[in-house]
């Protein structure tokens, strides 16, 4: 069991806790005292603590910026081609751009070894070099055709496979069709 605290004792918790910069938790522990005797000690003496105030937190994220209600641009609504042509524009410079790397391989390699020719680690070497590797230019390959794919389906016409299948066959059937009537021009 604890002992009981002198008066001076009482004295110097109760100008710690007046004080109120110290938690009631860590009074107790410097006094070796409980926290449920500090507070019902406090409570029948009358002691009140003041507030303190919380000490703002330090983050690494910038403070929250207040909401400006802008009007919004109303744009009109964009067709399922005008937005395919686009990506198929973007596919074709991406292509191009494949192409350039894969025309300097031999140079982009080289420039590769003169930069990293003074590293104590490859490991930056041998990022760059899977970089510029043909699995690396052949996935890319693969992603730009199966994006082309996609966009190629979502701007096709609303029906289905068959019938599109169908259409162009009729397409090509009227060309070796019999011909018509003669028809009367007046010139």
């Amino acid at each position: 069991m604890a002992t009981r605290k002198t008066h001076e004792e009482w004295s110097r918790i109760q100008s710690e806790y007046l004080e109120g910069e110290d938690s009631i938790r860590e009074i107790a522990d410097r006094h070796e005292i409980s926290e449920a005797a500090i507070r019902k000690h406090a409570k029948a003496k009358g002691w009140e603590r003041p507030v303190r105030m919380r000490k703002p937190v330090r983050t690494l994220l910038p403070a929250p910026r207040l909401a400006i209600a802008e009007p919004l641009e109303v744009r009109e609504p964009v067709d399922a081609g005008t937005i395919a042509e686009n990506a198929r524009q973007l596919a074709a410079r991406m292509l191009d751009e494949l192409d350039a790397v894969t025309s300097f391989q031999g140079e982009l390699e080289e420039s590769i070894e003169i930069l990293t020719a003074n590293d104590e680690n490859d490991q930056r070497r041998d990022a760059m070099m899977k970089a510029v590797s043909l699995p690396a230019r052949s996935q890319i390959l693969k992603n730009l055709a199966a994006s082309l794919k996609v966009i190629n389906e979502t701007a096709a016409p609303t029906k289905g496979k068959k019938a599109q299948a169908q259409d162009r066959a009729t397409a090509v059937g009227r060309k070796f069709g019999a011909i018509g009537a003669p028809t009367r021009t007046i010139n």
